[in-house]
């Protein structure tokens, strides 16, 4: 049995010796090239330009999104440099404003203070004058009384009469001047 195989296969050998199914015949070199030219024609002229119109479509998109961003975010720092001096700008106005206020405001103060001072010296001195007043008037509703009381205190000591006349120069002196 093996040998009867191995005779078949020497016989289809001999077959395929005289056609190689590697090598195409010319009737599928014919049909192959005429369907490779379709497929290129259809490929080239047809499928790709729309396939290379999308992806250069998409990449003007992008690069005009880029630009957009860039132009934005150029925008964004100029506006942020905008803000950032009219910002320097209020607050050196804000510093300004603030120290005038407190200028009015100390000079306003010195003012009332000013003011006030002289209400209060004004005040004392009427206060002492009507005390200089009232303390002559004491003295001199008191200066009789006190000349009585010294003669009779001092008559009491000495057990004997003084004489008001020779000792009022004495309290009148004592009275003027205390120390």
């Amino acid at each position: 049995m093996l040998h009867a195989l191995l005779l078949a296969a020497e016989e289809g050998g001999a077959e395929e010796a005289a056609s190689n199914p590697i090598l195409p015949t010319m009737n599928e070199l014919f049909w192959g090239a005429i369907a490779f030219g379709v497929m290129y024609f259809l490929l080239a002229y047809v499928l790709l330009p729309p396939v290379q119109r999308a992806r250069n479509d998409r990449a003007a998109t992008i690069q005009a999104n880029k630009d957009a961003a860039e132009s934005a975010r150029a925008k964004a720092v100029s506006a942020t440099a905008e803000v950032s001096d009219q910002l320097a700008g209020v607050r050196a106005e804000t510093v300004t404003m603030l120290e005038q206020a407190r200028a009015e405001a100390e000079a306003e103060r010195q003012r009332l203070v000013s003011r006030a001072d002289r209400e209060v010296q004004a005040m004392k001195d009427l206060v002492e004058s009507e005390i200089a007043t009232e303390r002559e008037e004491a003295l001199a509703t008191m200066r009789p009384q006190v000349a009585d009381l010294a003669v009779g205190a001092a008559s009491k000591m000495t057990g004997r009469q003084v004489d008001l006349a020779a000792v009022r120069p004495l309290v009148d002196r004592y009275l003027d001047n205390p120390n």
